[in-house]
């Protein structure tokens, strides 16, 4: 394998991750949100550009019915995503193509959704350009465009510390894989580091990400931090470069970041509601945020339609509770202006809701008429609702008759999951036709349902089932007290894993 290709580094795979703000169902919500029309053409046609190993390109074919599509340069990713869909059936396109060779594709179709995770950051200009006009020539009028990017301000100091990796891979003499030359560079920093440079200062944020990053996964800083075209964006020369395609901005595609009263101060929220600019608003809340990647949804809408805002979704949109209700309120999640504790209203009332009858998803509008009585309006629910998924307590759940359609493929591509679980510790999800996207399973999660499913009904049997599993350099890593607590969360949760279609009735 080449090393790169157009300055891109295709030496090693990206990491096994599951994106879930890439899900059909999660962009439903996030477009729900802002009043935008989801596009309801069925199949879906979807498309990811550079889908890394394909996990979620997988998962998401799988559990959304409809016509997937992606593309990725590096041979790696390409063998484990067709790998993943030969398993599961579902029909799925995984294309050893560059951009510029998809744009040509004679049996390309037009697309109801694109979606694009890091790589605006890591390719060239050109390919940028060819982004763009993909954009143009094959999302449909109405289309959602989702994207993540390393963002300015947030990776502003950061720059410097990728230029010098970066110029060390090229011109640093060292030899060996490209691990070795990712630790050479990383060494090059500490020695600065130690020999008293200002930028990598202990204090400073870049001495505290170098002290960070020494632990990170090596395949996942290869891919971000090598790449000869790395560069953060601004918002707003984002969203310039978008408009060529006829793009607009519609809000954030983490959940959480819908809301500014969860993540700024009155002071903040006061300035920001004195900025009528949309873009000028969107880069000042760069500026107040402190992350450094950006995920934002763009729709397709001719100028002469946006003058209209779009008419408000049916309330028909369902959830589904994903772990006991008892645990759930247990939980919190802390906020840079508050810690929301999911023990106390609204997040009480809506737990409690979808609890009462753990295998059943509840409609929006249910959820509203019953929290009512507890003066929670509808905007609340709303909201809570949003915080809870993104907190993977609660889930999107698809109509009936899609989770017909979708369990088929699921139960196939789990069923590979799990069988590489036996051996590998890679990919942490699997795939629900209940909410139309992925599950977090950790490995020993998914041993369990390997043991489950095998026909073991106790906490003892999954856990010596997990053990037996895992190989001695793993097992002197656990704690075996541990993984019989793992069990025993296993066993609360076997009604919500039956509900979401991940194991056999309970």
């Amino acid at each position: 394998m080449d090393e790169e290709f157009e300055g891109y580094v295709t030496a090693t795979p990206y990491t096994h991750v599951y994106y879930p703000e890439s899900a059909p169902s999660r962009l439903h919500l996030a477009t729900f949100n802002r009043s935008i029309p989801f596009p309801s053409s069925r199949p879906l046609r979807y498309l990811e550009l550079g889908y890394g190993n394909g996990v979620s390109l997988n998962i998401h074919a799988a559990a959304s019915p409809g016509e997937y599509w992606g593309t990725d340069i590096n041979p790696a990713h390409v063998a484990t995503a067709n790998s993943l869909a030969a398993a599961s059936g579902s029909g799925l396109k995984a294309l050893a193509s560059s951009f510029e060779e998809l744009l040509e594709h004679p049996d390309l179709p037009q697309f109801d959704v694109i979606v694009a995770l890091g790589v605006w950051s890591w390719v060239s200009d050109a390919n940028r350009k060819t982004i763009v006009e993909l954009l143009r020539r094959k999302l449909v009028e109405g289309g959602i465009f989702c994207m993540s990017s390393v963002a300015m301000p947030g990776f502003g100091e950061l720059t410097p510390f990728q230029h010098l990796l970066r110029l060390n891979l090229k011109r640093g003499g060292t030899g060996g894989t490209i691990f070795d030359k990712l630790a050479s560079g990383l060494g090059l920093a500490t020695a600065l580091q130690k020999a008293g440079s200002q930028f990598f200062a202990e204090e400073s944020r870049a001495g505290r990400m170098l002290d960070g990053i020494k632990t990170s996964n090596p395949n996942y800083l290869v891919h971000e931090y090598l790449h000869e075209h790395w560069r953060p964006s601004f918002f707003a020369e984002t969203a310039s470069t978008l408009a060529e395609a006829g793009l607009r901005f519609v809000g954030n595609g983490r959940l959480l970041d819908q809301f500014d009263e969860l993540n700024f101060g009155r002071e903040a929220l006061d300035l920001l509601a004195s900025i009528d600019d949309l873009w000028l608003r969107e880069t000042a809340r760069d500026f107040l945020r402190s992350g450094h990647v950006k995920t934002d949804i763009y729709v397709k809408q001719h100028e002469a339609d946006r003058s209209r805002p779009p008419p408000r979704s049916a309330l028909d949109l369902e959830f589904v509770l994903g772990v006991p209700a008892l645990l759930a309120k247990t939980r919190k999640v802390r906020m840079p202006v508050a810690t929301l504790e999911f023990g106390a209203p609204p997040f009480r009332n809506i737990i409690d809701a979808l609890g009462a009858e753990p295998c059943r998803p509840r409609s929006l509008k249910e959820l509203i008429e019953e929290c009512s009585s507890g003066q929670i309006d509808k905007e609340e629910v709303l909201r809570t609702l949003m915080v809870l998924v993104e907190a993977d307590i609660v889930y999107p759940a698809q109509p009936r008759a899609r989770v017909d359609e979708a369990a088929p493929a699921c139960s196939r591509l789990n069923a590979e999951i799990l069988r590489r679980t036996l051996t590998e510790n890679r990919i942490q999800a699997l795939a629900s036709p209940v909410t139309g996207g992925g599950v977090p399973a950790s490995r020993i999660q998914q041993l369990f349902i390997l043991a489950w499913n095998q026909g073991a009904r106790s906490p003892d049997a999954w856990a010596k089932f997990g053990l037996d599993a895992m190989d001695k350099s793993d097992v002197d890593k656990v704690n075996v007290a541990d993984i019989l607590k793992e069990a025993l969360y296993f066993q609360q949760r076997l009604p919500q894993l039956a509900a979401l279609k991940l194991i056999d009735e309970a």
